[in-house]
């Protein structure tokens, strides 16, 4: 896809899209690390004559209902070209907590995901919407060491997060992913201009080394995991007209 001079990409999700970013104009921190990180950096370098802009709007354990929420502040008033969205694991989790039927997580995401396309649509029709699958890999929990992500150490002790998940927890959320999983191709088809799919992508990658290498808690992507999602969403966004 052809980037025009100040063109704004804008990237929404949850966590894995917030990736620790910075809230005020340090440059050095603003877009957080992972994908959005890498994708911003060599679209600014390829594009530097045109002075493209990067804003990053992920919140950490936000739901694509609680993005809704936020959509009048956080994306209609910046007009983004180009609209990146990675949401959903944390609809499976927070649906699962909340005692809620997969049907019912499904038709919430499907919804929010449906009225914020609109929303933007009606406010930039220019706009070029890119939807991002979302996934989620219970791991092995009887060993919840860190030996098989990217790194040998670290300063500080950090508690692996899915250390209480249960049995049923997982197969229930990984059900739910399965399905909205479903829902984000269908309205990216209908509604944008394309659909970046990872969980297959992910699936190959792990068969050759162990999957903590490319998600370290079953729901956040390490180093490899970020840099997968990179070059799969610069490949689909080559695709867009």
């Amino acid at each position: 896809m052809k980037i025009y001079p100040r063109d704004i990409i804008l990237f929404s999700g949850d966590s894995i899209t917030h990736g620790g970013r910075g809230e005020c104009m340090d440059c050095n921190h603003i877009m957080g690390h992972g994908y959005q990180f890498i994708v911003a950096a060599e679209l600014a370098l390829k594009n530097s004559a045109k002075a493209p802009k990067f804003i990053n709007k992920g919140y950490s354990g936000y739901t694509m209902t609680q993005l809704l929420d936020k959509w009048q502040e956080d994306v209609i008033p910046y007009k983004p070209r180009i609209l990146s969205i990675l949401a959903g694991v944390n609809d499976c989790h927070d649906g699962y907590n909340r005692g809620m039927s997969i049907t019912e997580i499904t038709e919430k995401y499907k919804n929010s995901l449906i009225e914020a396309i609109r929303l933007t649509k009606e406010a930039n029709p220019e706009v070029k919407i890119i939807i991002c699958e979302p996934f989620y890999f219970p791991l092995d929990r009887t060993n919840l060491d860190y030996s098989k992500t990217p790194h040998p150490y670290c300063e500080r002790e950090f508690l692996r997060p899915d250390r209480f998940d249960t049995d049923e927890m997982c197969a229930f959320r990984l059900e739910a992913i399965k399905s909205i999983q479903n829902v984000a191709k269908n309205v990216a088809d209908e509604m944008a201009d394309i659909f970046v799919p990872l969980a297959e992508r992910f699936e190959q990658e792990m068969a050759k080394a162990k999957p903590e290498y490319f998600i370290w808690d079953g729901t956040h992507p390490t180093i490899a995991g970020h840099a997968l999602i990179a070059e799969e969403w610069l490949k689909a966004f080559e695709k867009i007209s």
